[in-house]
């Protein structure tokens, strides 16, 4: 049975005369959120935005535009330049604003997109309100999982996968669902807390009692008298915050593997090993979710099974873009690319979503096209430079992965497996048909020269 929101934009597509395909270049939105769309599987979108694109692309009158958002339950048009805060979303107000209406049945001629998203530089997260923001099976995988009731989540992926974006656009997701959400990134922590457990524990009481509210006071009164730092942060875990608020808690920790140079790291991880037990017999300590996100192999960071908190609950690999998913953001960056051109660039960057995101943003910002793209592609000076130069110089750091890697792209064999775990761990290779390879062909360039 239909909606009514499919039934009135299938009335102002008709009119409009446009396939799916064109208006998904026109309204910057994928096919797949179209069809979803008109087939009624969608009663009320996610983003406002996005309906106002859609009607930007469908030539709406102000009338018919209130009318959608009316119908899925969004402010009027007036309300929501009172409420919009992102320059895109200013942006693509102000353009509907100005355009003239479509008159009659009479549909326009077809016209060349303009992108209507402000350009992102594609550097740290993707907040969750982007429209580039490109949702992989793992989103699904995580909304799931944070369904349950005490779990133990482990994101890991090699950097800039998009990592951070999944988790944020996870607790955005969660946010108003009866659960407090207590978000700790490590690599912010001061750097004299990573002296000893004690210190960092503490600090870790004091970013939680922040978020929460909770009186500075009440965590010194813990730890002033503190003997063992692991018992002393789980009472105050039970009692300020399990057994004080009646709500579920998600706590988030980013980049985890941070503290892979502390000495006290296998302790700390043992200490997370221990709620998903204590879970077992505490009704409260089933009201606290963890999710823990980490770019390295999880044995580096505690090297003990039966205490490392990885090897419970749910691992989530990112995997890269498809080639539907590297068009679709090629739409939404306003169709740099032809569509035969999709495959060239992915035998250059393969799907990695920082790389893919780069070479999108350069041709738009630059003006560049594909073939002036891959020409500097490979430069320290190019495009990808800084993150190629990472990797570089984190090799120079460890000559053994460098000298294995060296020898995977001439397909030499490598006797020591823990390097190519090492090496599929950060990103920069991967298993095709029990053969290593580079993750892609921008790599394979760069480190062979």
């Amino acid at each position: 049975m239909q909606n009514p929101f499919a039934e009135q934009i299938q009335v102002f597509i008709q009119r409009r005369n446009l396939p799916i395909e064109q208006l998904a270049g026109l309204s910057n939105l994928s096919r797949k959120t179209l069809y979803r769309w008109v087939k009624g599987e969608v009663a009320r979108p996610r983003h406002w935005y996005e309906i106002v694109a859609l009607g930007k692309a469908l030539r709406l009158n102000l009338d018919e535009m209130n009318q959608l958002l009316w119908l899925t339950k969004n402010p009027s048009f007036e309300e929501l330049k009172e409420i919009a805060r992102y320059e895109y979303e200013l942006e693509l107000l102000e353009e509907f604003s100005s355009l003239e209406p479509a008159a009659g049945s009479h549909p326009r001629p077809a016209t060349r997109f303009k992108s209507w998203t402000a350009l992102e530089a594609p550097s740290g997260a993707v907040y969750p309100e982007s429209p580039i923001y490109i949702e992989r099976i793992a989103d699904s995988q995580l909304e799931h999982q944070l369904t349950g009731q005490g779990t133990t989540t482990t994101i890991q992926a090699g950097r800039q996968t998009g990592k951070t974006s999944l988790l944020l656009h996870a607790i955005h997701a969660t946010l108003g669902k009866e659960r407090r959400v207590i978000y700790l990134d490590f690599q912010l922590m001061d750097e004299s807390s990573r002296d000893d457990l004690a210190s960092f524990l503490q600090i870790l009481s004091e970013a939680i009692a922040e978020q929460l509210d909770l009186e500075l006071e009440v965590v010194d009164g813990y730890w002033q008298a503190a003997r063992n730092p692991a018992q002393t942060f789980n009472r105050f875990l039970q009692l300020e915050v399990l057994n004080a608020l009646d709500q579920e808690i998600l706590l988030a920790i980013d980049e985890a593997d941070a503290l892979l140079d502390a000495g006290y790291r296998k302790h700390f991880f043992a200490l997370l090993r221990a709620w998903d037990s204590r879970r077992a017999f505490d009704a409260s300590w089933r009201k606290l979710s963890l999710v823990m996100v980490i770019s390295t192999h999880p044995y580096l960071l505690i090297d003990d099974v039966n205490l490392s908190p990885f090897n419970v609950g749910l691992t989530i690999s990112l995997k890269d873009f498809t080639a539907e998913q590297v068009e679709d953001l090629n739409q939404r960056h306003g169709s740099p690319l032809k569509p035969e051109e999709i495959s060239t660039l992915m035998a250059m960057v393969g799907g990695h979503p920082y790389l893919v995101r780069q070479a999108f943003y350069t041709m738009v910002s630059e003006a560049l096209s594909l073939a002036e793209l891959l020409s500097i592609a490979g430069s320290p000076d190019g495009p990808f430079g800084k993150h190629l130069l990472f990797y570089e110089h984190s090799l120079r750091r460890n000559p053994s992965l460098m000298s294995a890697f060296q020898q995977v792209l001439r397909g030499q064999e490598i006797p020591d497996e823990s390097l190519l775990e090492r090496l599929s761990a950060v990103g920069l290779i991967r298993q095709d048909a029990q053969k290593w390879n580079a993750r892609c062909g921008l790599y394979e360039q760069f480190f062979l020269q």
